[in-house]
């Protein structure tokens, strides 16, 4: 049985990313794998569904992982023979220890993986001793209610830039998920029901209503997005925020609305496609509600003040 230690093939150099192909398995099996610093390595994992991948794979000691499932589903089983199935659009957090985990993908699956592995020894001395109660070396798994990363936040973690800056980005993406997760196991020591961040999913959602103003967009879609029931997604989003999900795409709209009627000369038509409203009266009317005048007599008025 293949046995893949990670470590051998990541680069030692931060910032220089590599594709690998891992030895005896399909070819459209590989890794992209980026060391973000000393202590921080970032890899999207690819395993084809043309094939069964079973084999064994073995991590430093020291590491901390957090695995988001992209797509497909894969088996982790640990060295107590506990099977642990990375699947459904969920995180994980794993402690290492340096253990012989098998893995297995069956054939038609396929699997992608998003995987964060920080070294321990990155971690404050305090919050690393508290990773023992929190992940013992007889339970190292975890399966989070952490949502996983949006599509705005994949896309910039895996658009493969390297300079100085992108690198600081990306460190700082990484290390916020991995806070989130650690929030989330310490609020629920028991292995019990956690409710992830709030604010981190917030944030998420806005960020990916943002992006997609003038597109149409569903509550179902968004829930996809964000890998949760539109159910859950809305009674999370209104309890934080006082809004459902639709609610506050109205107001980012219309406050995208506001900058270019404030700050352009673009027509009222443009302004609308551009910000998600169906046409020009459409636009028209959701400023009547607003601020009880028309768009243009809201431009009027602004442009006078100004």
């Amino acid at each position: 049985m293949n046995l893949i230690e990670p470590h051998r093939f990541t680069p030692f150099e931060a910032g220089s990313p590599t594709s690998v192909t891992l030895p005896g398995l399909h070819r459209n099996t590989h890794v992209d794998v980026m060391r973000i610093n000393t202590g921080l390595v970032l890899a999207h994992s690819h395993f084809s569904a043309a094939t069964r991948h079973e084999g064994d794979i073995r991590r430093p000691e020291d590491q901390l992982i957090l695995a988001f499932n992209l797509s497909g589903r894969m088996l982790l089983i640990d060295p107590q023979g506990a099977a642990h199935e990375i699947s459904g659009g969920e995180g994980w957090i794993i402690r290492s220890g340096g253990r012989r985990l098998q893995r297995i993908v069956e054939k038609g699956d396929g699997c992608s993986n998003l995987v964060i592995a920080l070294s321990v020894s990155r971690l404050p001395p305090a919050l690393a001793e508290s990773l023992e109660p929190l992940l013992p070396q007889a339970a190292p798994f975890r399966r989070l209610c952490l949502p996983v990363p949006g599509k705005s936040m994949l896309e910039t973690l895996l658009d493969g830039r390297t300079d100085p800056a992108a690198l600081l980005r990306k460190e700082g993406q990484c290390l916020a998920l991995i806070g989130h997760a650690l929030e989330e196991i310490a609020a629920a020591p028991d292995d019990g029901p956690a409710t992830g961040d709030p604010a981190l999913l917030i944030a998420r959602v806005t960020a990916f209503l943002s992006d997609n103003l003038a597109n149409p967009i569903t509550i179902s879609g968004i829930a996809q997005e964000m890998r949760m029931s539109h159910v859950t997604l809305n009674q999370i989003y209104r309890a934080a925020t006082g809004m459902t999900v639709f609610q506050h795409l109205r107001s980012l709209r219309l406050e995208a609305a506001e900058r270019l009627i404030r700050h352009t000369d673009r027509s009222f038509t443009e302004i609308a496609g551009e910000c998600g409203f169906s046409d020009a009266s459409h636009l028209s009317n959701a400023f009547r509600k607003r601020h009880d005048m028309t768009a243009s007599d809201w431009r009027r008025q602004v442009r006078k003040k100004t």
